[in-house]
């Protein structure tokens, strides 16, 4: 009898755990399911310095593509919150090939990716990539600049 009461509630306790754990869900930000993910690579170091305008909170994702990757094959390899008091937030990232995502926290706390990417590198300037990222279309409200990091890059070999 106690057995087929615990079985009767069972899928009511299920259901619960499901309904909690999804605000957990929408906490995180998931920059694999962005649909635009510009790309950039470089044989050397890199350093990046990425700022946001006030207003929304902006989170920076860079990814690897791997093809046994858990997220559609990209692995985040870095990520950080951007102050929207308009201070930069710099790094560095290994040589490789990355993608970057910025993603803008919505109303009810889920991760949004943004509408709008555009690259604006300059290679004269020595830039890897100049990015920027707006919700549905420009001004800029983040912009993310790359470029070759001089302080650890060494010559190459010969």
């Amino acid at each position: 009898m106690k057995l087929l009461r615990i079985r009767r509630y069972l899928p009511i306790v299920a259901a619960l755990a499901t309904l909690i754990a999804c605000p957990a869900f929408a906490q995180q930000g998931r920059p694999w399911l962005c649909r635009d993910k510009p790309v950039f690579s470089y044989d050397r170091a890199m350093e990046y310095q990425v700022t946001a305008r006030p207003g929304r909170q902006w989170r920076i994702f860079f990814m690897q593509y791997s093809p046994d990757a858990a997220h559609d094959g990209f692995d985040i390899v870095n990520s950080r919150d951007i102050a929207t008091r308009g201070d930069p937030a710099t790094g560095n990232l290994a040589a490789g090939r990355y993608f970057a995502v910025a993603l803008y926290r919505g109303s009810g706390g889920h991760w949004i990716c943004p509408d709008y990417t555009h690259d604006d590198r300059d290679p004269k300037l020595g830039e890897v990539s100049n990015l920027c990222y707006g919700e549905d279309g420009p001004p800029c409200l983040v912009k993310l600049q790359v470029k070759p990091d001089h302080h650890l890059a060494m010559p190459p070999a010969r």
